[in-house]
């Protein structure tokens, strides 16, 4: 029978019962992290001359034992794995096992290792999401004067770069990340010594344990301490603003390698064909990419409803959040890596991307350039080039119908030869001057910045995963 039942109950749980509450089949994700909570907690109750040094070097060796060797099943009716390691103390001394739970509960121990885990988590996260981003900046680069039409309501808008486009997600995925550091900082809190609801009358001192596990401070409230999950519905936010990113890059994907666009070619090794319409390659990695957001959505909305409408103090329903919130930080990780992979080996078909930007496209800036030439003002000149963009689209614009147009708003000033040199792809987009442009020129100032965020917040990233793991292993060390 379970260490926690058999002073008050006398039968052992049913064990499809047991199997039905346990949390054993997910709680491989706190193994480490219950591991560092126990140590630490032993530490602090020897340092209180709770424990004997031999009791304790006992403990750490075993804790440490099953860090290396991870169990790879156990019995449902132990419960959990906070079950599982008080029965390994206490296999090699009683009374390290006795005491795990002297000053703290499973309600503020399971927190903290939630916690652990969940920081741990979401660094790693955000350092495979920098990779993606140097793959989308190099590619930008790449790209960086391929002309490609950038389009609004899924019609040709404005001459831009695919280096431009590439840069844009680059950005967006940029942006998320640079959130990291304040939600880390509101997970990075210890709930550790408040016990099982309202504290304790052991004299345990929080920021020790805090300082021990690698927090930056606790969650004062005891109360708020063991049922705190608002952290993870701020993760969960993190991770849904990276996968509409995800999808609409897979959804634009789509679009340009399809034939009616075939503006790109996806490389082989992420396509797939049909069973029996031998001319297919179908976007199969992309469209995969394009339903993460809706199982990532669903895991945020289980999440809400599990903590939503719950009483103060802890309930078992809690047990069932963290392993959407696992699910999520995998399917974020691993579309960002699967996307690290195929944007490499994309293909731009270039003369493609380049005829779609001839005609009216470049309308907008011609329009522009006829106000700073011809000091029209800009309504004229957008009927102008209105009137003409059919002609110049069939080409079927001449010096005699150009006449006509301007004639009508009293414009004869407008050299028709100049007007055509104006149509220019290459020309439009070297004239772009705003901050943030399409111009090549700009694309390049934003991706050298850029690349500079991402050196930053990676190592960042990397000093602070550093940190912990020496605080772990220090934590499994006499």
């Amino acid at each position: 029978m379970s260490i926690f039942r058999n002073a008050r109950l006398k039968k052992e749980m049913d064990r499809e019962a047991a199997e039905y509450i346990s949390s054993l089949s997910f709680d491989h994700e706190i193994l480490n992290a219950v591991i560092w909570v126990n140590a630490v907690h032993l530490k602090i109750l020897y340092e209180k001359g709770l424990l004997k040094l031999e009791d304790l070097q006992k403990a750490l060796k075993a804790l440490r034992d099953v860090y290396e060797n991870p169990p790879r099943e156990l019995d449902p009716r132990i419960e959990d794995i906070h079950v599982f390691i008080e029965q390994v103390v206490s296999s090699v001394s009683e009374h390290a096992g006795g005491m795990l739970s002297y000053g703290k509960s499973r309600n503020d121990a399971v927190a903290t290792a939630i916690r652990i885990r969940a920081r741990e988590y979401f660094l790693q996260t955000v350092l495979i999401e920098l990779s993606l981003v140097d793959v989308l900046l190099d590619q930008a680069v790449k790209y960086v004067n391929t002309i490609f039409p950038v389009y609004t309501h899924l019609q040709r808008a404005v001459p831009a770069t695919f280096g431009f486009i590439l840069h844009s997600y680059a950005s967006k995925i940029l942006r998320n990340i640079s959130s990291a550091i304040n939600i880390y900082a509101r997970v990075n809190l210890s709930p550790l010594g408040s016990a099982a609801a309202a504290g304790s009358s052991i004299s345990i001192d929080r920021l020790r344990e805090a300082q021990l596990l690698g927090f930056e401070d606790i969650v004062e409230n005891a109360l708020d301490a063991t049922t705190s999950r608002d952290y993870i519905i701020t993760i969960s936010s993190y991770l849904i603003n990276s996968a509409i990113t995800y999808s609409c890059l897979a959804e634009e994907i789509i679009l340009y390698s399809t034939r009616e666009f075939n503006l790109i070619e996806l490389p082989d090794e992420y396509s797939s064909t049909s069973s029996i319409m031998p001319q297919k390659k179908n976007p199969v990695v992309a469209e995969i990419a394009r339903t993460k957001i809706g199982e990532i959505l669903g895991d945020m909305v289980k999440m809400i409803m599990i903590v939503s409408r719950q009483p103060s103090g802890y309930s078992l329903d809690y047990q069932q959040i963290t392993p959407k919130l696992w699910n999520s930080f995998k399917e974020v990780m691993e579309t960002a890596r699967i996307f690290s992979k195929m944007i490499k080996d994309i293909n731009v078909n270039e003369e493609k991307a380049f005829k779609a930007c001839l005609g009216s496209i470049l309308l907008t800036e011609v329009a522009n350039r006829l106000v700073q030439e011809y000091k029209l003002t800009f309504r004229i000149a957008h009927q102008i080039c209105a009137e003409l963009s059919e002609a110049i689209d069939n080409d079927a614009l001449n010096k005699e119908i150009f006449e006509q147009v301007i004639s009508r708003y009293n414009v004869q000033t407008i050299d028709y030869e100049e007007f055509r040199r104006e149509l220019d792809p290459y020309k439009v987009i070297s004239s772009y001057r705003t901050i943030g442009s399409a111009n090549p020129q700009e694309v390049k100032k934003m991706i050298e910045v850029d690349r500079r965020r991402v050196e930053g917040l990676r190592q960042w990233c990397r000093d602070t995963l550093d940190k912990l793991q020496k605080l772990f292993i220090s934590s499994i060390t006499i």
